[in-house]
């Protein structure tokens, strides 16, 4: 049994031309989703490992650009779920493609990062500088743990030369297991506040990472599954997708309500063994009654009628639905997250 149309519809945004098509990949967002740090999140392997049984192609989309497809995919498959390097989309994979597709093979880009975009660029066939001498069309840039004063002064100079300048991913932090640091987004905030230039930014919640990851498996309708509103739903609505937000990572239903019309996500998730209900068109019970809910709240905040803190006085709206034993400890880090973006 495939997913009924009148159960896809994304009245509070672009409604995706292929409703009614049965889901023929998902799209995953990792930490929050698939894992938490070193451990996978309960569910995870359960939903994942049934779609492949059902030969659903997945693929990984992620805004790391440290890490190579094949070093994603290692972690992935050391928690327990199959997966290979094919089906991992990174920024810096996407960063490459499109600086080879604008300036064409051994063009010269000046990098910022490591071994995750230099792979990426190389494999591209791109020329690799770190000089602004070497007149550089372009400046590649993704998170630098290691970077430093001189790398920045350098890479602000190669962007007023005139140097085209394109980032990995836009985000300002990263949650570790030690709290928050400094993600790619601080360090592209500052050079750009030096420079007075933006950058051209191809991770999430722009379209292109997950445009690229379904144009890969030739998908007709992706769904996108995500944690964060400001990410992934809202990259994979910009790419015209179905959106799932699972309630296993940063935010929740109540974060839901209060979103934004372009950052709304279709369905709602407690963890990813929830697919199988979703993608068969079993009952939800719960899940439907949240997003019916939350639909008809999105129509009247929308008309003005009320707003989200008035439906959260009068409506017994949950955070999470059922058990989510797994959901990351967010206590602190929401508005954080809403102010970084």
């Amino acid at each position: 049994m495939t997913l009924p149309a009148e159960q896809a519809q994304t009245s509070h945004g672009s409604t995706p031309e292929t409703t009614g098509v049965p889901i023929d990949c998902v799209l995953f967002d990792l930490d929050g989703v698939v894992y938490h740090g070193t451990h996978a999140i309960d569910g995870a392997a359960d939903g994942i490992n049934w779609l492949h049984s059902q030969q659903i192609p997945v693929n990984y989309v992620t805004n790391n650009a440290t890490r190579t497809a094949e070093a994603t995919a290692e972690k992935i498959t050391g928690l327990g779920i199959d997966a290979s390097d094919d089906e991992v989309t990174t920024s810096a994979q996407v960063l490459a493609e499109r600086l080879a597709q604008r300036f064409g093979p051994g063009a010269r880009v000046h990098l910022v990062g490591t071994t995750g975009l230099r792979i990426a660029l190389e494999d591209a066939g791109l020329e690799i500088t770190d000089s602004a001498k070497a007149q550089p069309v372009a400046i590649a840039q993704g998170l630098d743990p290691d970077i430093d004063y001189e790398t920045i002064v350098r890479a602000c100079a190669t962007i007023r030369s005139g140097a085209e300048w394109w980032a990995s991913n836009p985000d300002f932090s990263l949650i570790t297991e030690s709290g928050k640091v400094p993600g790619n987004g601080a360090f592209v905030e500052l050079m750009s506040r030096l420079t007075d230039t933006e950058p051209v930014i191809v991770g999430k919640p722009a379209p292109h990472m997950m445009e690229f990851a379904a144009s890969r498996l030739g998908a007709r309708r992706p769904l996108m599954v995500g944690d964060r509103l400001n990410t992934d739903i809202e990259g994979g609505r910009a790419a015209g997708f179905d959106t799932a937000l699972v309630l296993t990572g940063i935010h929740d239903i109540h974060d839901a309500l209060r979103a934004a019309p372009e950052r709304r996500p279709t369905f709602i998730l407690p963890s990813l063994r929830g697919l199988e209900a979703l993608i068969t068109g079993a009952d939800r019970s719960e899940c439907t009654q949240i997003e019916s809910a939350l639909h008809r709240a999105w129509d009247a905040i929308d008309a003005g009628d009320t707003d989200a803190e008035a439906v959260l006085t009068e409506e017994q709206l949950p955070r999470t639905i059922g058990d989510c034993p797994d959901t990351a400890d967010t206590s602190g880090i929401r508005n954080d997250v809403e102010e970084d973006q």
